[in-house]
């Protein structure tokens, strides 16, 4: 593996972007010879991946007055804050630096942060990010929204039942602490584990940190008219896995813009509203109700307990035309854990949600001692807390554009609970239509979140954590297994009637052609 220290395109993995790549005579990802395949799929009842009439498509860059042949930054200005949600990166190879890699990479981040905005401001699709009534303009926010989101546990229901968009579901068990604006959040294995089972993260309060994922309406729907939300569903499901693609209108409206499937995970710190006051205008928070199945899926239940929570991470997987493989954004609180660079030179700012500056021999990123099940208090059972410590993963030069990217977003957003939170970077396939790479020659090779991928932090190969080289893993529940599209999604389906029974004869397994890629032609 090439020496990620170096400069240039040593960043990303070895293969590059092909020449042939349709931005090649414009220098942007957007529409072009590869339009077509936004409407690859086969025409269905409903569509699931309806015209966007607001697409945000507003680039990182622009051409210079002074000389058309450069371009220069876009001022980032008030009027983001309500541009909306990009349908589909507007990225170029030309741009404030002389790597083209270097000023797509800055084009990715720029979409992430557009888009990071756009899903957090409030619900109600008017009042502006960060002007909401709670505690530093707070407010429950889009992706929040039963109208926009559901969550995972919501869709890959109990017996392989068919889920029913917009409805709110409440465990007997939370009946009686329900009320408006909560937030239920069921308990599972992967609720408190992070990926591969490599253990829970604990706060320095003691308390488990709570996982979620979730997804939009064209992912959902995909999912339900394919009868993927059961294990039998996905074995009678016998050809390709592609979700719907985001794309941005053409210059003349004749092709719309569409947003394409979005899923989101997110992860959360337990807060005390009374010990934690000071805190509460420093977070996004939300009234949860943490709902404890019982077992298999938790030891403890079944049972609810009302908890507040304060968003620590937010990761957003976004489908679009020249990113099947999904393009990766990564968002964190900035006080969950130092770096490598603040721990060596003492540069510490605490106080922080996963650090102890008062004990810097205390083993960093470790797993907790077993037992991992956490209790209906979410204190872990023991004194352990994690300490963390957010390794390097990123060449110099993706770190130096996205910290100025954050200095300037979150500048626009200082005074609310937003402007403590940055962004890591995004992961993109640098060539996704690479015949040797089916998943598209990630750039940069490497990324993780200190909440979501703690115990996965490095630059190794096979072993460090990489979107796109991990969820090129995933599959469906079909026998052979199939490629299920880069979402681990579809193995969360649960048996019709609660009886798995027998495979299903006589179905032919889908044809994977490439990856996740299954059945996507170029």
């Amino acid at each position: 593996m090439t020496d990620k220290k170096s400069s240039g395109l040593h960043w990303f993995s070895p293969t590059v972007m092909r020449p042939g790549l349709a931005l090649a005579a414009v220098g942007v990802f957007s529409l072009g010879a590869l339009q077509w395949s936004v409407h690859a799929q086969a025409p269905a009842a409903k569509d699931i991946n309806p015209p966007v009439a607001n697409c945000n498509v507003t680039p990182d860059t622009i051409p210079d007055p002074a000389d058309p042949n450069k371009r220069i930054a876009n001022p980032i200005v008030a009027g983001f804050l309500t541009s909306g949600q990009p349908c589909q990166q507007v990225v170029n190879t030309k741009g404030l630096v002389s790597d083209p890699l270097g000023n797509l990479q800055r084009g990715f981040d720029f979409y992430s942060w557009l888009t990071f905005i756009a899903l957090n401001s409030p619900a109600d699709g008017k009042t502006v990010i960060g002007q909401g009534p709670r505690p530093g303009g707070d407010a429950t926010t889009r992706w929040e929204s039963l109208a926009n989101y559901r969550q995972l546990a919501d869709v890959m229901l109990d017996k392989g039942v068919q889920p029913t968009w917009g409805e709110r579901i409440v465990p007997d068990a939370c009946k009686a602490l329900d009320g408006p604006n909560k937030m239920i959040v069921k308990l599972g294995e992967a609720a408190w584990n992070q990926p591969f089972k490599t253990g829970p993260l604990i706060d320095q309060n003691g308390n488990y940190a709570v996982f979620d994922i979730l997804m939009n309406q064209p992912m959902f729907d995909f999912i339900d008219q394919k009868g993927l939300y059961s294990k039998q569903g996905q074995e009678r499901f016998d050809s390709d896995v592609v979700f719907p693609l985001g794309n941005n209108p053409n210059a003349s409206n004749s092709t719309p813009g569409r947003m394409g499937a979005v899923m989101i995970k997110v992860s959360w710190r337990v807060l005390d509203p009374e010990k934690d006051k000071a805190l509460m205008a420093k977070f996004h928070t939300v009234d949860a109700l943490i709902y404890f199945p019982g077992p298999p899926a938790t030891k403890t239940g079944p049972t609810c307990v009302a908890k507040t929570l304060g968003l620590i991470g937010f990761h957003v997987g976004h489908k679009t035309l020249f990113a099947e493989q999904w393009a990766w954004t990564t968002f964190e609180h900035v006080a969950n854990a130092p770096d490598e660079e603040q721990v060596a030179k003492k540069t510490l700012q605490p106080p922080y949600s996963f650090y102890n500056p008062g004990c810097p021999t205390c083993p960093v990123n470790q797993t907790p001692p077993d037992p991992w099940d956490p209790p209906a208090s979410l204190k872990f059972p023991t004194n352990d807390k994690s300490q963390v410590v957010r390794v390097k993963m990123l060449p110099d030069p993706v770190l130096q554009e996205v910290a100025d990217l954050n200095r300037q977003f979150r500048a626009l957003l200082k005074g609310t609970v937003w402007e403590n939170y940055m962004l890591l970077a995004t992961q993109w396939p640098s060539d996704h239509a690479s015949k040797t790479d089916c998943n598209g020659s990630p750039a940069p090779t490497f990324l993780a979140n200190t909440t979501l991928e703690t115990y996965s932090q490095g630059r190794v190969p096979l072993a460090s954590s990489s979107c796109m080289a991990c969820h090129g893993n995933a599959t469906t529940q079909h026998v052979p297994a199939t490629p299920s599209d880069f979402t681990f999604i579809l193995e969360k389906a649960q048996c019709e009637n609660g009886n798995c029974g027998a495979p299903a004869a006589g179905k032919r397994p889908a044809q994977a052609l490439r990856c996740g890629l299954a059945g996507q032609q170029h």
